[in-house]
């Protein structure tokens, strides 16, 4: 028989194994995270509204932090849905007004013979409005 004795491993230990494998290739990456400003107290996500360009801010605003995620096939909708998702959920957890997601292409490189699957990423900008606006040309009195 094969299979069977000291040497061959148990059957749960195969299945666990296994499951773990595809537990981790299915699991998507958490995106990073760079601070450029004071972050504040958190809020919930539903608070902090998508802009998908700067045009859209009508007052005063500075960023707080830069959020990008890894590399994600340009087919996977459901991957970008969800890394844009945990953008929001990481700028309302940062104290921010809203944030102002992109997605970009990854330029290929010229791979003679080989083909490269197109690749996305998300790259967003989480911000904090400016509550008052103090300048250095201001005349004292």
């Amino acid at each position: 028989m094969q299979g069977t004795g000291p040497a061959a491993p148990p059957l749960k230990t195969i299945v666990l194994a296994a499951g773990l494998s595809l537990f981790a290739a299915c699991a998507v990456s958490r995106p990073d995270i760079i601070q450029v400003g004071p972050w504040s107290e958190p809020r919930s996500w539903k608070q902090v509204p998508v802009l998908i360009s700067r045009e859209q801010i009508t007052r005063p605003w500075g960023g707080v932090a830069i959020i990008h995620s890894k590399r994600i096939p340009a087919g996977d909708s459901n991957t970008i849905e969800r890394q844009k998702f945990k953008a929001r959920k990481m700028a309302a957890k940062i104290g921010a007004d809203a944030i102002i997601i992109t997605v970009g292409e990854v330029p290929s490189g010229p791979e003679l013979g080989v083909y490269q699957e197109p690749e996305i990423y998300l790259s967003a900008l989480a911000i904090k409005y400016v509550t008052s606006v103090s300048t250095a040309t201001q005349e004292q009195n």
